[in-house]
């Protein structure tokens, strides 16, 4: 069979990679080439760049547990008061490097992770990459000197970049960047630092290279997303398809494997991973911050005007981390069936 880059899909050695077309917006093509951020069949170089970064098969390198807390708040920017969110934070990557992602950024570098978010005590970091995408070509870019600049801080864990794989791509673009996210987490651990593979997928055949490699490495830590584009029904679906794959990947990987969970924050749904799954989950968690920020409780959606921004933060975060934590030990097990049909009606 042809597909739309015009291989045989009968003797093209990207085949056990790549499963045909994906759902990408080629055949309406109008040939704006150079507004085009995807690498495409009808562009010759494409090619080149998936063979320069060793093609679509994904190996990753072993990694340790990262021992992380359930519940890992997200301080995006300095905090106008001093504050203790206690000793394991979450560092937003679009803050913490330059706008291009060609260097972190130089208050970083400068003051530390607790002076520049004015932290009361020390903490260690837990960086998270899932940034714009001119940012990531830029760390892509100048990766190697990003490296040295990131031993200069204490890490608990740095989630590896997680490149784009938007559906409505060509597949070679989804390959190239799963293999460069693949890449630059083995990079960072050559480099010594605690880094944590994140699992970008767009079908099967992905998920199925992750758990190889996992399984056969003995990955202890890794990081899924369920952050998406759209709003409404579209985002309702892509919650949906990230769920059925975040079942398929865990009920094949060790059940110790702890796993970083991106883009869901809500108590119900963090229940819900937890009925799908064993796994220990830790939650990167910005919603505590921003509903404090606007003078809101995160368990009640409302505005107690006698508490300052600080304490409704120290508030929603003890919330958070008490639910998360009470899921994990004591709420019963709903059925997956049943949870995932209400997901769907809702």
């Amino acid at each position: 069979m042809n597909n739309l880059c015009e291989r045989s899909c009968d003797i093209c050695n990207l085949r056990m990679y790549c499963q045909g077309c994906s759902l990408c917006e080629m055949p309406f093509c109008k040939f704006d080439c150079e507004q085009c951020f995807s690498l495409c069949p009808r562009r010759g170089f494409s090619w080149h760049y998936l063979a320069q970064v060793g093609g679509g098969q994904v190996t990753l390198q072993g990694n340790m547990s990262r021992q992380l807390p359930a519940l890992i708040p997200v301080l995006p920017d300095h905090m106008p008061e001093a504050i203790d969110v206690g000793q394991v934070v979450g560092i937003h990557g679009g803050n913490f490097f330059s706008e291009n992602g060609e260097r972190v950024a130089p208050v970083y570098r400068r003051k530390g992770i607790q002076d520049t978010l004015n932290l009361l005590q020390p903490v260690k970091g837990v960086l998270q990459f899932y940034v714009k995408d001119r940012t990531l070509e830029g760390i892509w870019d100048k990766r190697r000197e990003i490296y040295a600049q990131l031993q200069e801080f204490p890490w608990q864990a740095i989630i590896a970049p997680n490149y784009s794989v938007y559906e409505d791509a060509p597949r070679i673009d989804h390959l190239y960047n799963i293999k460069r996210s693949s890449i630059v987490y083995n990079e960072m651990l050559d480099a010594g630092l605690p880094a944590v593979p994140d699992i970008s997928w767009y079908n099967k055949i992905d998920l199925d290279q992750w758990i190889q490699e996992i399984n056969s490495k003995g990955v202890r830590c890794i990081a899924f997303s369920f952050q998406t584009v759209g709003t409404g029904l579209r985002a309702s679906n892509f919650y949906v398809h990230y769920l059925a794959a975040f079942k398929y990947l865990t009920e094949r990987i060790p059940a110790e494997t702890e796993i970083i969970v991106a883009g869901m924050v809500s108590s119900k749904r963090v229940q819900f991973l937890k009925d799908v799954c064993s796994n220990p989950l830790s939650v990167l968690n910005q919603s505590a911050y921003v509903h404090s920020r606007r003078g809101i409780l995160s368990e009640t959606g409302k505005a107690p005007g006698e508490l300052t921004k600080n304490q409704i933060l120290l508030r929603n975060l003890a919330y958070y981390d008490k639910s998360y934590r009470r899921e994990a030990e004591i709420c019963p097990r709903t059925g997956t069936a049943e949870l995932l049909q209400e997901e769907l009606t809702r």
